[in-house]
């Protein structure tokens, strides 16, 4: 089974910022809502692909939903698929990534030091802006504007669901080439 992570921060005053667009896009996979599991302290739901999860403690403690996991279930790290924000890249841009550092993201920190290795699949969604081939990153717990919000409606969510597919389906390996 895989366990696909979605990076965020609780509550509604982060529901729009780019460092929830994980978030954004999981709720435009099942619309219909989530479950709670107290135990696990995560929204949970689970899809064709494998259990979805919403870590509910904020980014730099997600990978205490790893703990829980690890004492429920038997997994393989490569069974674990994080989805995240990713400030190095133009918005809309969809990279996936295996056995590399966190890049200074502080939720993939926290989900590798629970994991006890780096070798999850990262599903790496951008959000910074590009203006003359120049990369303007911008403040991660910034409001997402309303076309960009239309962008992850109209087409993120399709793609960031084809990628998780593929991924499950055709292992890490066959996506990256098919969509990096």
């Amino acid at each position: 089974m895989f366990y696909i992570i979605g990076l965020g921060n609780p509550g509604e005053k982060y529901h729009y910022t780019r460092h929830n667009i994980a978030w954004l896009i999981f709720d435009e996979f099942f619309p219909d809502g989530w479950s709670h599991n107290k135990y696990m302290n995560a929204q949970v739901h689970a899809g064709v692909q494998g259990l979805f999860i919403k870590p509910q403690t904020f980014m730099n403690k997600s990978g205490e939903v790893i703990s829980f996991l690890k004492k429920e279930v038997d997994f393989d790290p490569e069974h674990i698929i994080v989805v995240y924000d990713d400030i190095d890249l133009p918005f809309g841009t969809i990279r996936i990534s295996h056995d590399r550092g966190d890049g200074g993201h502080n939720g993939l920190k926290s989900i590798m030091e629970h994991l006890g290795s780096k070798k999850c699949i990262r599903v790496r969604i951008g959000i910074s802006q590009l203006h003359n081939n120049e990369l303007k990153k911008p403040n991660v717990m910034g409001i997402i504007p309303e076309v960009e919000r239309s962008v992850i409606h109209d087409t993120l969510a399709a793609q960031c669901e084809r990628i998780i597919s593929s991924i499950v389906d055709e292992g890490f390996e066959i996506a990256m080439n098919r969509y990096n």
